[in-house]
């Protein structure tokens, strides 16, 4: 398995598929599995007064 990790500036802004809604969200890792697929830990929002942060497998996120 490979990770690579964004830092401050680095991260990148995207969009995360949960429960049928797409949510902004900040890339802040992913890892390539030796099954050549990756997932990847992203800080999101579903409101402006909340942040959480999960793991997402590549289908469920999209540059924002």
């Amino acid at each position: 398995m490979t990770e690579h990790v964004f830092t401050g500036w680095d991260r990148r802004d995207v969009e995360v598929l949960v429960d049928g809604t797409w949510h902004p969200g900040e890339l802040r890792s992913w890892d390539a599995e030796d099954d050549g697929g990756w997932t990847a830990v992203v800080t999101w929002s579903a409101s402006p007064a909340e942040q959480r942060l999960d793991r997402f497998p590549a289908d469920a996120i999209r540059p924002a």
